[in-house]
């Protein structure tokens, strides 16, 4: 215990010096909540209801889209920095067991993503007014939560590439592409037919659905499944590429 417990601190001593990180995890999505809900509450031709509710959606959309970014970002750079500095060499070879590392780094990322949830949500409860009964609060940030942690095995698979710069090409393009097709952004009806339906089939779609269902009485099971599918098959693949490298 004692071993986990120095490991954890190192955890927090390394987060500690990458804050900006944290920083522009959470900032860029607080601040698109906060510029497009100004424009809809200065939007006449919006009732009031309407407003509200937009700025309710949207509040969810982008905590979903700021929790994401640790997924795709702050986990695949954390252990890529500790192969580049030699750390995860230098804990292969101590008696440290392998499970507690990577405990470690999966705890730092859930622990961003309750900080990026708790955020977004205070500064949509204080600064737009966004109201909620507590089991609403509650249930919305646990699917937050869950539909998270699913997109965390994406950042085990982008683990496996080497360079730094392909991997920030990489989950770039995967974090901005998923988040607009998904409907983070924008709702999927403004989008072309194909779009759409390429929408559809993405796990942001699902995740996005998962919380307007929740909160339109329908709550969507099958959306739930099909990230949890997803979670479980990229999982999959981030091992079998792993062991593919061990074996070359």
């Amino acid at each position: 215990m004692n071993t986990f417990k120095a490991i954890l601190y190192q955890e927090y001593l390394i987060n500690k010096r990458s804050l900006s990180n944290l920083f522009a995890g959470i900032g860029m999505p607080v601040a698109f909540f906060l510029l497009f809900s100004t424009i809809w509450g200065s939007d006449d031709s919006m009732s009031k209801e309407m407003a509200a509710l937009s700025t309710q959606r949207y509040m969810l959309q982008m905590a979903a889209f700021s929790s994401l970014s640790f997924a795709f970002y702050s986990l695949p750079f954390a252990f890529q920095e500790d192969k580049a500095g030699h750390r995860f060499k230098n804990i292969q070879h101590s008696p440290v067991p392998m499970w507690q590392y990577y405990l470690s780094k999966i705890l730092a990322v859930l622990v961003h993503f309750v900080l990026a949830i708790v955020v977004v949500f205070a500064v949509g409860h204080f600064a737009k007014g966004v109201s909620m009964s507590v089991t609403d609060w509650l249930a919305s940030a646990g699917l937050l939560f869950m539909g998270a942690v699913c997109f965390m095995p994406f950042g085990a698979l982008f683990v496996q590439i080497s360079s730094a710069q392909t991997l920030a090409f990489v989950a770039n393009i995967f974090y901005l592409g998923l988040a607009v097709l998904g409907g983070l952004w924008m709702p999927i009806s403004t989008f072309p037919d194909l779009m759409q339906k390429l929408a559809k089939v993405t796990p942001t779609y699902h995740l996005n659905n998962l919380l307007i269902s929740y909160f339109d009485g329908r709550f969507s099971f099958q959306s739930q499944l099909i990230l949890l599918v997803y979670a479980a098959a990229v999982f999959l693949l981030a091992l079998a590429i792993g062991k593919l490298r061990e074996v070359n």
